[in-house]
């Protein structure tokens, strides 16, 4: 049956003849969820416009004052280190005590002031520099005229001027205390002046500390716009998404129990199902999903579980640093080796162990035997046939059930001759060439046992023949062999 629209929610019946019109949600104009979010969005971008607008105001007018203060702060540092030096000195201060301006006889870092102190203007600037970390410089005035010029810097860099002249402070007043934007030479400063000024009032010149260029603090000055508004842009576009939010969940639950069931039928169970807490038909499918989230998260802790014990029962029997099988799974495939025996499923144990693999190790370390041990194992790996098993008991011993197809002594002198070739070719590693051999005792079985403890007994008791007749060669065990009681080993 066709669901219909509510009452309220259908727009205006068509004409005769006309096609109908889509569902209001398409036509914001018809839409109390469109007008709803079109009155939020323009409410939000109107005031973050504002906000925006108030705030780089504020900003602009604080690092003004900042400027200023900074400039004011590099003006008592100057004075105090003038007033050090040059004795004869006094100097102007407002009701704050911001030093304001210098009095003077005569003019400063003139002959008499070096000699009576020692130091050059330069030298007296460059005391006060180091303090500021920005450059000062000395203007004094020129006879007869109005205009102010560069005697003397803090950082020497007067005679480096491209015309070769000395720098002119332009400033409107020059007899009065500034700090603000002026020019010296070609370059404009924010700077702090203070009027050198004789007793009767005139104007002998003015000492200048800056803060920086223009250009340097309208660099920090745009980076820090560009980043409240890289700021402002991204709380917007959080707001707008927090609308977004409110918006669907408000009127929009359907979408989002579909994404809920999209989400399961991925396996990502990582979300709870929203609009559990209503109590409608939304609250009811909303349970019904979450019951199913459930479910798959349990089937999913299931079988993370079982792959839990896989891992571990693989890590059990297998030895960490080859691959291959440990002594307990050896152990395993010899026992139901053994008790295949009677059905005529015959089979050769060889137990081998690495000839000089000790003077590898003490040689070059551990690490490049462990290395050595890995590539041995790679190699025993690519020997081996289809159903047999090739472990790693410990150390440099390594063990092979190979599974007989016709005659027990060929195949498993074949196979042990290949083995000897294969481990005893030489092994690169880390710019070293390393070189070990192999020595093989072989048992058979059943001919030379059906139990896997007289097996492995006699596999180890060839193992010491063929090491003891030389090395590097595999050998069979024959009835009447035998080795020291010190040497024997066991199945454990």
């Amino acid at each position: 049956m066709e669901k219909s629209i509510p009452d309220g929610l259908q727009g205006p019946a068509p004409r005769s003849g006309e096609p109908r019109p889509f569902a209001p949600l398409f036509n914001w104009r018809r839409s109390l969820q469109g007008q709803i979010q079109a009155l939020m969005l323009a409410g939000v971008l109107l005031a973050y416009i504002l906000g925006a607008a108030a705030g780089l105001f504020i900003m602009e007018r604080s690092l003004r004052d900042q400027w200023t203060r900074a400039a004011e702060v590099n003006a008592q540092i100057v004075s105090a280190v003038i007033r050090h030096t040059y004795t004869f000195v006094a100097v102007d201060a407002d009701e704050h005590g911001q030093i304001t301006g210098i009095l003077s006889e005569r003019l400063l870092g003139d002959s008499t002031a070096v000699l009576d102190t020692g130091f050059s203007t330069a030298d007296v600037l460059a005391q006060a520099a180091s303090q500021t970390k920005s450059n000062a410089w000395l203007f004094q005035r020129e006879p007869g005229r109005q205009r102010l010029v560069g005697v003397a810097d803090a950082w020497g860099t007067l005679g480096s001027h491209p015309d070769g002249q000395p720098p002119l402070l332009q400033l409107a007043a020059p007899q009065q205390f500034y700090t603000g934007f002026a020019h010296i030479g070609d370059e404009e400063h924010f700077i702090a002046s203070l009027p050198v000024l004789a007793p009767d009032g005139q104007l002998l010149g003015s000492v200048v500390s800056s803060i920086g260029l223009r250009s340097e603090l309208y660099a920090t000055h745009n980076d820090l716009v560009h980043r409240s508004l890289l700021v402002l842009l991204t709380v917007l576009a959080v707001t707008l998404g927090g609308l977004f939010l409110l918006k669907r969940r408000v009127f929009r639950p359907v979408p989002r129990l579909i994404e809920a069931l999209t989400r399961i039928a991925h396996n990502d169970t990582r979300t709870t199902t929203p609009f559990l807490e209503r109590d409608d038909e939304i609250g009811d499918l909303a349970c019904a999903i979450e019951k199913l989230r459930t479910a798959v998260i349990e089937r999913e802790h299931l079988l993370e579980i079982k792959e839990r014990a896989l891992r571990l029962e693989y890590m059990a029997h297998h030895d960490v640093l080859t691959g291959l099988p440990n002594r307990a799974q050896l152990n395993n495939t010899l026992d139901h080796a053994t008790e295949k025996l009677a059905v005529q499923q015959r089979f050769n144990l060889m137990l081998f162990d690495l000839d000089d693999f000790k003077v590898v190790n003490d040689r070059f370390g551990h690490a490049t035997g462990d290395k050595l041990l890995v590539e041995i194992g790679e190699r025993i790996s690519l020997l081996l046939g289809s159903n047999d098993t090739a472990a790693r008991l410990g150390g440099d011993e390594f063990a092979i059930i190979q599974q007989i197809a016709r005659d027990a002594e060929q195949e498993a002198q074949r196979l042990a001759t290949r083995l000897i070739e294969a481990i005893s070719r030489p092994i690169e590693s880390n710019g070293l060439t390393l070189s070990v051999g192999v020595s093989i005792g072989i048992a058979r079985a059943p001919n030379d046992g059906h139990t896997p403890h007289e097996l492995l007994l006699r596999a180890d008791v060839a193992l010491y023949a063929a090491k003891n007749d030389g090395r590097r060669r595999f050998m069979f065990y024959r009835h009447g062999m035998s080795m020291p009681a010190q040497h024997e080993t066991t199945d454990g």
